[in-house]
């Protein structure tokens, strides 16, 4: 494995993601490698993973809902999402100045109306509901209320897409610019804990393996040691720790350099996708919390984050932009990246 040397998985990631109380937080690695999360201080939800899924609990295999809860239940649905879009909408004909970044945030009542739906279906999730609806697609009126429904989302979605476009946070901004290759050990931050300022240096190479969470034995093979980086408020991110029960390293980069080396922008698009909040939407049927932080330490919910594993110089050995809040790499992705660099050490 080449023991003198050391790499680090670096994450960042949109903090909105994270569920609150549970052991999730992740993370899964070790001193040799570092994992390091760029996240966000401002938390709206999203959590991370403790394997390689995070999937809500599945439903009972067999539930009865009658055509007439059903269809009461996604006209309800459509309803209540079709009033927040135009309201959105009309925001937005005014200014998008007006729309964002305040009065969009009341798309995420998409979340409550999702979850009064499954509710309405006895479902936990939106899988579950379309069992449901193909049991009846036959009948016209939820024909015509699912294609309703589709429509909608896609509707949901190019509004969202055209929000981007309009405030130019989209990922055709960086198009054509270059990547980081690597970030500088002198690159300074701030100490989410203890309010200090510090350099990456200070991180690479120290060993705190009594931290990690899970796959402890994989890690501890590996030295594989996470760090997450989020911007905003250390009152936010305080708070955030605390309400989640994470115990990993957090570094503060309130004015998102390291973000934007990474490539990483802002996007209503990705964050507020139609189906995406119909899925944090799953977390809520099963008693999930989301952290709970107070308005004025909430800054940018759509900051989009990553995962990037870097040796101890700072080079990137491993590159995973999130194309949602969601997306991560897998648990197995990031041991066999650190696997094939050791074998090449």
């Amino acid at each position: 494995m080449g023991g003198a040397r050391f790499k680090y998985l670096f994450r960042l990631v949109n903090r909105q993601t994270r569920m609150r109380n549970t052991t999730e937080c992740p993370t899964l690695f070790p001193s040799k490698y570092e994992f390091c999360q760029l996240q966000h201080v401002t938390v709206s939800s999203v959590w991370f993973f403790s394997g390689d899924r995070t999937e809500p609990v599945t439903m009972a295999a067999d539930v009865t809902v009658s055509r007439e809860t059903l269809t009461g239940a996604l006209t309800r649905l459509v309803n209540q999402s079709k009033a927040l879009l135009q309201k959105a909408k009309q925001d937005a004909e005014v200014s998008l100045e007006k729309l964002v970044p305040y009065e969009i945030t009341a798309l995420f009542g998409l979340m409550a109306a999702g979850t009064d739906f499954y509710d309405s279906l006895g479902v936990k999730k939106k899988s579950d509901a379309e069992a449901v609806w193909r049991k009846f697609y036959n009948h016209a009126a939820v024909r015509e209320l699912v294609d309703e429904f589709l429509e909608l989302e896609s509707e949901w979605d190019a509004f969202l897409e055209n929000v981007d476009k309009g405030l130019q946070v989209t990922d055709r901004k960086l198009a054509g610019a270059k990547m980081a290759d690597g970030v500088s050990p002198d690159t300074a931050f701030t100490d989410a804990r203890s309010g200090k300022n510090v350099t990456l240096a200070e991180y690479l190479g120290r060993d705190h393996l009594a931290e990690l969470e899970a796959s402890k034995a994989d890690l501890e093979a590996r030295s594989l040691r996470v760090l997450m980086v989020a911007f905003g408020k250390k009152e936010g991110a305080e708070l955030w720790l605390q309400q989640t029960g994470c115990t990993f390293d957090m570094l503060l980069d309130p004015q998102r350099k390291v973000f934007r080396k990474f490539g990483l922008v802002s996007s209503y698009a990705k964050v507020m996708k139609f189906d995406f909040l119909l899925h944090y939407s799953e977390y809520k049927t099963v008693g999930i919390d989301f952290p709970d932080i107070p308005t004025h330490l909430q800054e940018d919910l759509y900051q989009m984050g990553g995962n990037f594993l870097l040796d101890e110089a700072g080079q990137v050995l491993l590159s995973h932009p999130s194309k949602t809040p969601l997306d991560r790499p897998s648990v197995r992705t990031i041991l066999d990246a650190v696997d094939a660099a050791n074998s090449t050490s």
